[in-house]
């Protein structure tokens, strides 16, 4: 009987140890950027990611990009500004909810036409989990070479 009773106190530590582990991401605002040499070789648009997490999951998703005069490339609609297709104010809301849809970085789709910024999109999000774990609301630095 006592040693039954010492393997249910050992069981019951265990499972507490268990379920004190892991990587619960606390409510807040987590920011990633690319440095200002990435954004130099991104034409000039320093990408951002910025996701809020409540209650421990994603409620937010902003992901953009601004050019030295603080434009958002989500407003560059006009094809002479951004000659590629898509344009951003399609692709850009797309990763936003690829991001949303997944924990894991490495399993944001990336969307077709956009292989740059989705490449970008999944390493902003990567420095932005790392923060949240640690519960660190500091903007992260991320440095791309292209």
């Amino acid at each position: 009987m006592k040693k039954m009773l010492t393997m249910l106190i050992c069981a019951a530590l265990a499972l507490g140890l268990v379920g004190c582990g892991g990587d619960k991401i606390a409510d807040g605002t987590y920011r990633a950027e690319l440095s200002d040499a990435a954004a130099e070789a991104n034409h000039g648009w320093k990408d951002y990611l910025s996701v809020t997490y409540k209650d421990g999951k994603i409620a937010e998703v902003d992901f953009d990009a601004t050019d030295a005069d603080g434009n958002l490339k989500t407003e560059w609609t006009n094809p002479e500004n951004y000659p590629m297709d898509p344009q951003p104010s399609e692709w850009m809301p797309q990763l936003e909810k690829n991001i949303a849809a997944t924990s894991n970085p490495d399993k944001v789709a990336a969307v077709a036409g956009a292989t740059t910024g989705s490449s970008h999109a999944k390493e902003l999000y990567r420095a932005v989990i790392e923060k949240a774990k640690a519960g660190d609301t500091t903007t992260a630095i991320v440095d791309i070479a292209e």
